[in-house]
């Protein structure tokens, strides 16, 4: 593997804040002092740490004059003396001697866990909030044909991370432009992190501010990557630097894996894997805390019909267009159709059908319809809220709204589009667990089948309709096939159409909560936060499927509302704070 020539002293030792006099005068007496438990002491540096440790850090940050290692060993200095004055001799003696001795192994590793991530909390938070905003500059979103790797946008970021891995003294080598791998350490073990580089495209209109611009308003950073992924990418690297800054032996080596088609062709990990062995353990940080142990299957099916050409025989008003989505995994927040009129009036036709939207509207909570005249065309716009898509309940899906009212109310002529339209209507409607597609299902840890309609796309030649649907475990792909064919063949002998269907079928993964992965990582979660959380799943996706031993670890915090996806994608600092914590503490604790 390549490497960066600065890199290879990056574990020099460290200069420690004590003199040797007074580190022996130190152990001398705390040597003769009676020791408290283990969980008492832990608990008494929590404490010490959290309420000084940004006091020690700014102390540390202007004696160390920028010598990182330097800052390093005088935080730990004072966190020592404090330690002193509150009578906690036995901890501060097992730190000072770990610390001016790394090499005997005798390294109190939950300790140095949390003085590490208290130390890169506050001495790197400016840096990783600048460096993250300025990783959300690049456009790093599927263009195709254009494979991903050879995307200028990701040429440039590929760049940008090389570079600053050379700033931050960390190994880095590029994996044919598919995965890049930053780390620290030699060890035989090796533990990894991973994230991906590549975003959901935008749809302008929806969002409040510039999606590319990582700014700051009001506690929060802005823009396309901000928790889906980019964010964590910057606070490992800036969590590798302080475990380097430390100065404390590695047992394991540390790999972050940055990825760089998750969102779309999915070939970088298996491509990576080709060639390179797979971290031992890994977390996956690519979606919320604490723990997700289990993900569901990602499905999808594409329904197509020839586009029609002119208008249908007969009298009333028929769809000469209809669009909505841009991502098989994101529930638009907006449709639109054009209606035409044949053999009657078109203003007619505008008030009635305006009549009928209303009551629509006050029939279905959340939705709206906007009704209006344009020349010779009715243009009817349904609005709704954009999720991520395994995640359908917590939006309102302006796609389904629009085929619903079409079919239901407005009753247009036979074509290509009233007819998906209807098959929307009919076999999915306002349904999330896929009831009237026969594939509702729910496991107990899993949850239930989820269900969105996301894209609804005209070509020259057709009319498509995209159904994206997670599955946990215990239904099989040939009772889901069996069910949708049923549906398919009753819709074909319905309208005496033949449609053209396409499936795309993913298993479910399941590893057991109980597992010391999943354990450990559960500790440091809740220890950090004095949360009491357990495992959970998701209906989402992951890397987590593709690598072994592999659960997702963040970086959304459990209570807030996960933004992936949408538009005004954005974190709190206050959540990207809360993982250099948990991350960084992770790093340490997995690696020493």
């Amino acid at each position: 593997m390549k490497r960066n020539g600065a890199q290879m002293k990056q574990r020099s030792q460290v200069s420690s804040p004590f003199s040797f006099l007074q580190l022996s005068l130190f152990l001398l007496i705390t040597l003769m002092l009676p020791l408290k438990t283990e969980g008492q002491s832990l608990e008494k540096l929590q404490i010490l740490l959290k309420k000084h440790g940004a006091e020690y850090a700014q102390q540390a940050n202007v004696l160390g004059r920028g010598d990182s290692k330097s800052v390093y060993g005088r935080f730990v200095g004072f966190m020592v003396r404090g330690l002193e004055e509150q009578g906690e001799n036995a901890t501060a003696r097992r730190i000072a001697e770990a610390f001016a001795n790394p090499e005997t192994g005798k390294i109190p590793r939950t300790e140095f866990a949390w003085i590490t991530h208290t130390y890169a909390r506050h001495v790197y938070r400016e840096q990783i909030i600048n460096e993250t905003a300025e990783l959300i500059k690049f456009r790093t979103h599927d263009t195709p044909p254009t494979p991903n790797r050879m995307n200028p946008e990701f040429v440039k970021q590929r760049e940008y991370l090389r570079v600053l891995a050379g700033k931050l003294g960390l190994y880095y080598d590029d994996v044919g432009g598919y995965v890049q791998e930053i780390w620290i350490g030699e060890g035989k073990e090796s533990f990894g992190v991973m994230s991906h580089s590549d975003v959901e495209p935008v749809d302008l209109s929806g969002w409040t501010h510039d999606p590319w611009s990582g700014k700051l308003i009001d506690g929060e950073m802005w823009g396309r990557g901000t928790v889906d992924d980019k964010g964590p990418i910057v606070t490992v690297m800036y969590g590798m630097r302080a475990i380097l800054d430390s100065g404390l032996p590695l047992k394991k080596k540390l790999i972050l894996l940055v990825g760089t088609d998750e969102e779309s062709a999915n070939e970088d990990v298996k491509t990576y894997l080709k060639t390179h062995r797979p971290p031992d353990q890994t977390i996956v940080v690519d979606m919320q805390y604490p723990v997700i142990c289990a993900e569901k299957g990602w499905c999808g099916t594409w329904l197509e019909l020839p586009r029609p050409a002119g208008s249908p025989a007969g009298t009333g008003l028929w769809i000469a267009d209809l669009r909505s989505g841009f991502s098989p995994s994101i529930v638009p927040d907006k449709a639109v159709a054009k209606l035409c009129a044949s053999g009657i009036s078109l203003s007619e036709a505008a008030e009635s059908v305006t009549t009928k939207a209303t009551a629509f509207m006050a029939q279905r909570p959340g939705s709206r319809l906007v009704v209006e005249t344009s020349g010779d065309t009715l243009v009817v716009s349904a609005y709704g809220k954009s999720v991520h898509s395994s995640l359908p309940a917590t939006g309102h899906n302006a796609l389904m709204d629009l085929l619903v009212f079409l079919d239901r109310e407005v009753g247009p002529l036979s074509n290509a589009f009233s007819r998906l339209a209807h098959f929307g209507a009919k076999y999915i409607g306002f349904e999330l667990d896929g009831k009237s597609l026969g594939i509702q299902h729910r496991d107990s840890f899993m949850g239930e089948v989820t269900v969105a309609t996301n894209m609804f796309e005209v070509t020259d030649s057709t009319v498509q309709l995209m159904v994206n649907f997670r599955i946990p475990k215990g239904i099989t792909h040939k009772a889901i096939e069996k069910a949708l064919n049923a549906r398919y063949t009753a819709f074909n002998k319905e309208l005496n159409v033949t449609l053209k269907t396409t499936h795309y079928l993913s298993n479910a993964q399941y590893i057991n909560p109980r597992t010391p992965l999943v354990q450990r990582l559960l500790g440091i979660y809740n220890r950090i936060t004095g949360e009491r959380r357990a495992a959970g799943s998701i209906g989402g996706g992951t890397y987590a499927k593709r690598l072994p031993n592999a659960v997702v670890f963040g970086p959304a915090l459990p209570d807030e509302e996960y933004l992936g996806h949408q538009p005004n994608e954005r974190i709190k600092l206050s959540t990207l704070e809360r993982n250099i914590e948990i991350l960084t503490h992770t790093l340490v604790e997995f690696g020493l």
